[in-house]
């Protein structure tokens, strides 16, 4: 070789490494995995550089799809990416509104798509600030009495049936409000039937993920074998157990994804693949396949002073019949009454009114929410 000037970068092992936060922009080498690692000023740890045999990625195919690669390992995927199989992983969609919404020990969706479920008692669920790639994250802030916090997310059967047998990688970003560390879990299921999830059997049983240091953000990763029966429908569910005892202690999550990573070895993952993050409009047609709400639409008719009635087309077909919660009241005089519904089906439903002193002729506005969730 001809002669050069050498550099050294700081450098130490990957434990060494874990404990040290650098100047914003600085690279240092991990010893034991021979990466570098971009620093930011603020996480411990930084941000480690994948090797190319980690990567994983999406390339355009000449008919419209893509292909997953990872290490030599090429796979076709599916049109437009959609390797993640998480909806709304970003926190974007929040058609119940974004809160506080207070969850009860039964459980409740808040962000769309995400079942949080406390014990001991109620939580409250609020749409907070995101992580560098992220504008949102879910939000859920603890209570006197809270013993147990989980957050889950169902995954369908006709989605889930892409990790049967498979290697999956699992990921999130949490921020720790709680005042100490906490490590969360993780649990991983199947449905006992197709989407039926009153009998569910526990694949990964609360294995523990990485450590959360408070006040920062903290990536959790894992893989696992995923169970050859996950086309009944998969659930993944991060327990944060006990530390959520005051409503001073809180947890945030975002950037979540979960797909199948050939060649990944289970457990804890150091350097998971980079999160796909799907556009608000691509992520909200998915949360209205299984719930969708629409207010003060004009789409009925008066027909006389005690009869009125229409039809609805939901914007999104929805994964099975909904269930209907809604209210009906006339554009131009009359009382609100509740409304009838007739022939639902995945994609609208009739309905009628028969509330008085309504003016024939006078349209009729309609208030309704539709849940197909799992």
């Amino acid at each position: 070789m001809t002669s050069a000037v050498q550099i050294q970068y700081r450098r130490g092992t990957s434990t060494q490494i874990a404990a040290f936060t650098g100047a914003q922009g600085e690279l240092v080498v991990d010893t034991t995995n021979n990466r570098l690692v971009v620093q930011d000023g603020a996480t411990a740890g930084g941000f480690a550089a994948a090797k190319l045999s980690e990567v994983v990625g999406t390339i355009q195919s000449s008919g419209g799809g893509t292909v997953a690669v990872s290490g030599t390992a090429v796979t076709l995927g599916e049109p437009g990416g959609m390797l993640n199989k998480f909806r709304n992983g970003t926190m974007d969609i929040w058609q119940r509104g974004t809160g506080p919404i207070t969850v009860t020990t039964s459980g409740a969706y808040t962000a769309d798509g995400w079942i949080v479920v406390p014990t001991g008692a109620s939580v409250t669920a609020a749409q907070a600030g995101g992580r560098l790639t992220t504008k949102n994250s879910l939000q859920i802030t603890g209570a006197t009495s809270v013993s147990d916090l989980a957050v889950k997310q169902r995954i369908e059967s006709f989605v889930a049936a892409a990790f049967c047998s498979q290697t999956v990688t699992v990921q999130a970003q949490v921020y720790n409000g709680t005042g100490g560390a906490i490590t969360p879990t993780l649990t991983v299921k199947h449905a006992g039937s197709q989407d039926v999830w009153s009998s569910p059997v526990t694949d990964v049983s609360a294995v523990n993920l990485q450590s959360c240091a408070n006040g920062s953000w903290t990536q959790l990763a894992y893989a696992f074998a995923a169970n050859a029966a996950s086309y009944n429908g998969l659930e993944i569910g991060f327990d944060f157990g006990s530390s959520l005892g005051a409503n001073t202690k809180s947890v945030q999550l975002t950037e979540l994804d979960i797909r199948v990573t050939p060649g990944a070895a289970a457990g804890l993952v150091s350097n998971p693949p980079p999160v796909e993050l799907r556009p608000v409009a691509t992520e909200l047609a998915i949360a209205q396949r299984y719930y969708q709400v629409y207010s003060g639409l004009g789409v009925g008719l008066i027909i006389n002073s005690s009869a009125a009635g229409g039809s609805f087309i939901f914007g999104t077909q929805m994964r099975s019949a909904p269930t209907l919660s809604s209210g009906a009241f006339a554009v131009g005089g009359g009382s609100a009454g509740t409304f009838a519904s007739t022939g639902v089906t995945a994609n609208g439903f009739g309905y009628y009114n028969s509330a008085n002193n309504w003016t024939a002729g006078n349209t009729l506005a309609l208030s309704v929410s539709a849940s197909a969730e799992l």
